[in-house]
């Protein structure tokens, strides 16, 4: 089964409106001149070990 042009325009341009909110979210939420939640900087500090121990693991 193949997609139409208007099918495939339609799938681009939600990707495109997905992929802009995860990336532009975080900076509406938590902008610069307000603290983060405590919760946030400690998922900062802790998170990037705790992939890096996953990806040991995992592969």
């Amino acid at each position: 089964m193949t997609m139409t042009v208007i099918q495939g325009v339609l799938t681009i341009a939600v990707v495109v409106a997905g992929t802009m909110l995860t990336r532009f979210l975080p900076f509406l939420v938590f902008p610069e001149s307000k603290q983060p939640p405590r919760v946030i900087e400690y998922f900062g500090k802790v998170l990037p070990y705790a992939m890096t121990g996953l990806l040991v693991v995992y592969a």
